[in-house]
C-alpha cells in the first residue's frame, strides 16, 4: 500500500542532539527549523534508530514549529525497507555526511520505488578515520542523483580531493559534490541586549574572539597578541583597547592564564569569559566593536561565529583560511589576513591514525602561519570608528546571502537538479556494498551446514496446536518486522505433511518474509526438518 501524499522528504538523522552546545548541533538544529519553518513537504519522515532521539526531536519540533508537527512521522530505522518499497521520497538528506549515506544509497539501489537524490552535509573534515567514512562512497552503486553537500568551496576541495584519492585506488563512481553554506537568523542578532557584562568594557573599544580558547581544536591566540605587540611598539596606545575571549578554553589547561599575563606586559587589557551561556554570547556580540577569528586548525570547515558576527553588523578580522573567505568580503566586511603552510606534513598523516585527535591537530595547525604583520595593520585600520561602521553596516547587508530561509532555498533547488539527473531503474543500481559484511558469505563457516532446496520441512505438534489456537509462540521485540505472523499460518497449513523448502518458497510466491518466517518457525518449534529427502 502506497504512502505518497504529496512530495515526502525524509533523513536517517534526528538533527536534534543533547549535550553541550557545539557548531555542528547548532547547524543541523538551524536547518531543521528552517526546513520545517519553509514547509515545502508533505510530510518528513524520520527513520530513528531509538525512541530517546525521537522524544528530543519531538520536544524540538513542538518549540519551534508546532504547526508541522502533524506532518511529522517518528519511524524505527528497521521500517526502512516497507517504507522504500511502498513510498516516492522526494529527497533523503543526512546531518553528516559520513556516517549512513552511501550505505542508505545501497539499500535505496535495491529496495526503493524511485532512486531518489540522497545528500549529507559536512562538518569537521580532519579526522584521521574520516578516510575509511569517505571511503563508503566511492563503489558501483553511487548515481548522478548522490551528492556530498559542502558549507564552504574550500570545504568543497577537501572532499573532491579525498573522493579522488579514493578513486584512484578502485576506479569506481563517486557522488558529486556541491556547496550549500550554512545559515544564521539574521532577525535574532538585528538587535541584541547587552546586559550581565563585565563593567571593565565600558569606553573600551573591543575586540572579541568568539569560540573555543584552544591551539589544539581552535587557533592559536598568540599571533593576535604578537600583532597587538607589534601595534605598540609602532607607536598606538592600547589603553583605551580591551581583548575578550569568550569560549571554553582545554580541560586543566593553563593558556587563558598565560594569553592573560602576556596581554599585560604589553600593555593591552584582556578579558576572559569562560563558557560562555547563550545570552553572555550574544551580549558579547553586542558590545563587540570588531569581532576576531585566526582559525588555523583544520577541524574549521565554516566558522558560524562569523555569519552571526556579520548578522549583528560587526566587521571581521579573519584568516583566509577554510569557510571563512566565504563569509568575509576582503576590505567591505572586514579584513581577510594571509595563511601560508609548507604542505610537508607526510609524517603527520602517516601517525595521525595511530594518535588522539589533539595531537596531530596541534601539528597540523602549528605548520599553519598567520602573517602577523598583515593582522597588526588590519587591527590598527579598525582602530577607527568610522571604518567599523561602515563595514559593519555592509556586513549586515552581506548577511542576507546567508539567512537560513535563502540557505533552504538552495537546498530545494538542489534536490529538484539532482532528481533530473539520469539514474538506474529502481532495483536495477548495484546494491551490494564493498564495506558493508555479506553476513551470509562471511559466517558460512558457523553453522553446521544450511537450508538446502531439497530440505523437507513439516509441521510439529506445537506447530499443530499453535495453528489451532491452543499454544503461542513467541516473538521478540525487534523480531516482529521480520516475522510475519498471517505468513506462518499459511506454512501450517502447507506443511501439515512433508514439503521440500523450494516448493515452499514457491508457494510463498516472493513473499519478502518467507525465509525468516520460516527459519523462526524452525528455532521456535513450529516446523521441523523431516529426516525424508
Amino acid at each position: 500500500m502506497a504512502h505518497d501524499s504529496g512530495p515526502i522528504w525524509g533523513t536517517l538523522d534526528p538533527f536534534v542532539e543533547d549535550g553541550p552546545i557545539l557548531g555542528r548541533k547548532v547547524a543541523n538544529t538551524g536547518f531543521l527549523r528552517a526546513l520545517l519553518t519553509a514547509d515545502p513537504f508533505a510530510q518528513y519522515h524520520f527513520f530513528l534508530p531509538d525512541m530517546h532521539s525521537g522524544a528530543a526531536l519531538e520536544s524540538f519540533v513542538r518549540s519551534v514549529r508546532p504547526g508541522a508537527a502533524s506532518k511529522i512521522r517518528f519511524l524505527p530505522r528497521t521500517a526502512l525497507p516497507e517504507y522504500l518499497a511502498s513510498t516516492t521520497y522526494h529527497c533523503f538528506h543526512l546531518s553528516d555526511c559520513l556516517t549512513h549515506q552511501g550505505f542508505l544509497a545501497a539499500v535505496r539501489n535495491r529496495l526503493a520505488r524511485n532512486v531518489f537524490p540522497i545528500t549529507g552535509v559536512t562538518h569537521s573534515l580532519s579526522y584521521a578515520r574520516y578516510g575509511q567514512s569517505f571511503a563508503q562512497h566511492v563503489w558501483a552503486g553511487a548515481t548522478a542523483r548522490d551528492c556530498i553537500v559542502a558549507t564552504s568551496r574550500a570545504g568543497a576541495a577537501v572532499v573532491r580531493e579525498e573522493l579522488a584519492a579514493l578513486r584512484e585506488h578502485c576506479g569506481a563512481p563517486a557522488p558529486q559534490v556541491d556547496v550549500v553554506p550554512l545559515g544564521v537568523w539574521r532577525d535574532e542578532f538585528a538587535e541584541i541586549g547587552r546586559e550581565g557584562l563585565p563593567d571593565d568594557l565600558a569606553g573600551k573599544t573591543v575586540f572579541l574572539v568568539p569560540g573555543r580558547i584552544s591551539p589544539y581544536s581552535k587557533m592559536d591566540l598568540l599571533p593576535l597578541l604578537r600583532a597587538f605587540q607589534r601595534l605598540r611598539r609602532g607607536g598606538t596606545e592600547l589603553g583605551g583597547v580591551c581583548l575578550v575571549l569568550a569560549g571554553s578554553p582545554d580541560e586543566g589547561a593553563s593558556l587563558p592564564g598565560t594569553l592573560t599575563n602576556l596581554a599585560a606586559n604589553i600593555g593591552l587589557r584582556l578579558v576572559v569569559v569562560r563558557c560562555p551561556d547563550d545570552g553572555t554570547k550574544k551580549a558579547l556580540l553586542g558590545r563587540a566593536d570588531v569581532v576576531v577569528s585566526l582559525a588555523d586548525n583544520p577541524q574549521e570547515t565554516f566558522g558560524l561565529t562569523l555569519l552571526e558576527a556579520a548578522a549583528a553588523g560587526k566587521p571581521v578580522i579573519a584568516s583566509d583560511y577554510d569557510g571563512y573567505r566565504d563569509l568575509v568580503v576582503h576590505g567591505k566586511t572586514g579584513f581577510l589576513v594571509p595563511t601560508a603552510d609548507s604542505g610537508e606534513v607526510g609524517d603527520v598523516s602517516l601517525l595521525a591514525p595511530l594518535l588522539y585527535d589533539t595531537a596531530y591537530h596541534l601539528w597540523l595547525a602549528q605548520d599553519v602561519a598567520v602573517d602577523v604583520g598583515e593582522l597588526a595593520a588590519s587591527l590598527g585600520v579598525m582602530l577607527r570608528p568610522e571604518v567599523r561602521e561602515e563595514m559593519g553596516r555592509t556586513a549586515r547587508e552581506h548577511s542576507a546571502a546567508f539567512d537560513w530561509p535563502a540557505v533552504i532555498g538552495r537546498y530545494l533547488a538542489l534536490w529538484e537538479r539532482l532528481g533530473a539527473e539520469p539514474a538506474p531503474a529502481p532495483g536495477e543500481g548495484e546494491s551490494r556494498h564493498p564495506l558493508a559484511l555479506d553476513h551470509g558469505r562471511i559466517f558460512r563457516s558457523y553453522p553446521t551446514r544450511r537450508l538446502w532446496d531439497e530440505d523437507m520441512l513439516e509441521m510439529t505438534d506445537l506447530g499443530r496446536a499453535v495453528y489451532r489456537g491452543k499454544d503461542f509462540p513467541v516473538v521478540y521485540a525487534g523480531v516482529e518486522g521480520r516475522v510475519d505472523l498471517e505468513l506462518m499460518r499459511m506454512v501450517l497449513v502447507w506443511t501439515r505433511h512433508p514439503v521440500d523448502w523450494a516448493s515452499l518458497r514457491a508457494r510463498a510466491d516472493g513473499h519478502p518474509a518467507a525465509t525468516a518466517t520460516v527459519m523462526w518457525m524452525l528455532k521456535g518449534d513450529l516446523l521441523r526438518l523431516s529426516p525424508e529427502r
